[in-house]
C-alpha cells in the first residue's frame, strides 16, 4: 500500500491518538468462510494485490435473525488478462466503535457499476446500519465507503467469497463479542 493510502485509511479509520494507535493485535485477516469470530475494534484485511482490475458490481443488504449483511459482488479481470479474477482484490474493512463506523476501501482499479439508490433505499429497513455514504472516487487504483451504524461497538465479521467473488461483511445484532 502507498503511504498516502495508509494515511488515508487512517483519517477515515478516525483520529488516532498515541493510545489509540492501530495496534497489530487490532489488525485481522479476513477469513475465507464463515467462522463467526466478530471484532468490535480494529482492521480487517484480505484480498489479492494481484488483482488490478475489479468492478464493484453490485452491493447488497440483507437481513439475518442474528446479523445483518453486506454483500460487495465483485468481478473483473487479473493481471489484464480477460479472465474472471479468482479471489477479491486487496480490501481493508476498518470498524471504529468510538466513530460508529466502518469504513471499507476496495483495491485494483475498481469500476462502479451497481445501482446505488436501490442499495441505499434498502438500508431504510436495517436496525444496525443508520447511513451509507458512497465517497467518489479519488484515487485512481481504490475506492472507499462508509457505514454509518446506529450504534457502538458492534461486533463484525468479514470474509470473502468465490465463485462468485464477493466481500461479505456480517453486522451482529446481538452485540457480542469474538476475536
Amino acid at each position: 500500500m502507498k503511504p498516502i493510502q495508509f494515511l488515508i485509511v487512517l483519517a477515515l479509520f478516525g483520529s488516532i491518538s498515541t493510545h489509540a494507535a492501530l495496534r497489530p493485535d487490532k489488525v485481522h485477516s479476513a477469513d475465507s468462510k464463515k467462522s463467526g469470530s466478530y471484532v468490535s475494534d480494529g482492521l480487517f484485511v484480505g484480498g489479492d494485490r494481484s488483482v488490478d482490475d475489479v468492478v464493484v458490481r453490485n452491493i447488497r443488504w440483507a437481513n439475518n435473525p442474528q446479523f445483518e449483511r453486506l454483500v460487495i459482488d465483485l468481478a473483473g479481470t487479473h493481471g489484464g488478462d480477460a479472465l474472471a479474477i479468482p479471489r477479491a482484490p486487496y480490501y481493508q474493512v476498518a470498524v471504529s466503535p468510538d466513530e460508529r463506523r466502518l469504513v471499507l476501501t476496495v483495491w485494483g482499479q475498481p469500476k462502479l457499476e451497481f445501482a446505488a439508490p436501490a442499495f441505499i433505499k434498502s438500508l431504510k429497513k436495517s436496525s444496525v446500519i443508520g447511513s451509507v455514504e458512497l465517497l467518489p472516487k479519488i484515487e485512481k487504483d481504490s475506492w472507499t465507503f462508509v457505514i454509518a451504524l446506529k450504534n457502538n461497538g458492534v461486533p463484525v465479521e468479514v470474509f470473502e467469497l468465490k465463485d462468485p467473488v464477493r466481500i461479505i461483511v456480517d453486522l451482529s445484532k446481538g452485540h457480542k463479542k469474538g476475536r
